[in-house]
């Protein structure tokens, strides 16, 4: 060993792939891969990341000197892939829906907290410069009360990437756009604002028989009310990823600037066409003001979200931090503010989220 921390990764796709580059930038880390179940590809991964490959996942973690994994993988594999690391006596950072059900996630606490090791769910929006201002502003109070914030988060992706084995068509694998997309924006809204006393939900289905495009409406005791829109069913469009908080005073207004954003291929040579000229992305609006800048993008956002989320979790591995910012109890209470908004898409009624402790309708 060289005294590194030494990183283990399962899923070298395309998630995967920014997680690596985010490792990959820090020097005091060593990263080793766990072969996927296309074995060329597991091999070009190790190799564009100078990265161990080991024959499979449970060698991986069989490897003392693997102090922590990344997990990757499918959404319907989490609880497993996260189970079999708390018993190896990893720390465990796993990418977004920490689940499909709320039992699963309670389990994946329960056997981190057995093993005594750190478990983190990956919800950028909580290392995004452009979403951290917008909370800071409205907890802040700046700009007096929140009354309706406008979230939408809308891609192509069922068209540019099928996953391994096609696993993004397959509902009961991926949990539709609500569970799979939406809970970055509703992750947000309850960090912001905490759990929602009521959500209502409707969704189209695309062909494969997923609720792939959304629309949630949460709301809060005494306010605000908050519309979330998502979809994976555009069919080459730009990527849209907004938000527009309007307050007593002012209004905070965000979208993402395409000309430096790019994943599953989706970016191509015309997304930046509605972009902006001025890259300022978040502004605020106040009634006889020009409008203020507060945050101009990152040139490589992505890379700088990924890369801020990932040295963050490896700090924790490293006992140079607490994780404050993502704890995973709240990434189960996003989870469960999520289910229920399928529920209500399913039932076509309004529904209350479960409290923790509560079984979820549908576990």
């Amino acid at each position: 060993m060289t005294g590194k921390t030494r990183i283990g990764l399962a899923g070298p796709g395309d998630i995967g792939r920014l997680h690596a580059r985010a490792l990959k930038r820090r020097s005091d880390v060593e990263l080793s891969v766990a072969q996927g179940l296309d074995a060329a590809r597991s091999e070009a991964f190790a190799r564009d990341f100078d990265a161990q490959l080991y024959p499979d996942y449970a060698s991986l973690l069989a490897e003392e000197s693997v102090a922590a994994v990344d997990i990757c993988v499918p959404n319907d594999l989490h609880r497993r892939y996260v189970e079999e690391a708390a018993a190896a006596g990893k720390h465990v950072l796993c990418e977004k829906p920490m689940a499909l059900n709320a039992a699963d996630g309670e389990a994946m606490i329960e056997a981190a907290r057995r093993a005594g090791v750190v478990l983190m769910i990956a919800h950028p929006l909580r290392f995004w410069p452009e979403y951290v201002k917008i909370r800071e502003v409205i907890r802040a109070g700046t700009l007096g009360r929140c009354a309706a914030i406008t979230m939408r988060r809308m891609l192509s992706l069922l068209i540019s990437v099928q996953g391994e084995c096609g696993w993004r068509h397959r509902p009961e694998r991926m949990g539709g756009a609500v569970l799979d997309l939406q809970i970055h924006d509703i992750d947000f809204l309850c960090w912001t604002f905490g759990l929602p006393e009521r959500v209502y939900c409707a969704a189209a289905r695309s062909a494969d028989g997923g609720l792939n495009h959304v629309y949630s409406t949460l709301s809060w005791p005494g306010g605000p009310v908050a519309f979330v829109e998502a979809s994976y069913m555009l069919q080459g469009d730009p990527m849209v990823f907004t938000a527009k908080a309007v307050c007593e005073s002012g209004t905070l207004d965000y979208a993402l600037d395409l000309r430096h954003f790019d994943m599953h291929e989706m970016a191509g040579p015309e997304a930046g066409a509605t972009a902006r000229q001025d890259p300022a992305t978040l502004l605020c609006y106040r009634a006889g003001r020009p409008p203020e800048t507060l945050v101009r993008q990152e040139p490589e956002i992505l890379d700088y979200v990924f890369g801020a989320e990932l040295s963050y979790f490896v700090d924790c591995v490293q006992g140079r931090q607490r994780n404050d910012i993502a704890p995973v109890e709240q990434a189960l209470e996003a989870l469960r503010v999520a289910l229920a908004c399928r529920d209500s898409a399913l039932s076509g009624v309004a529904t209350v989220p479960c409290p923790a402790g509560a079984p979820t309708p549908g576990d």
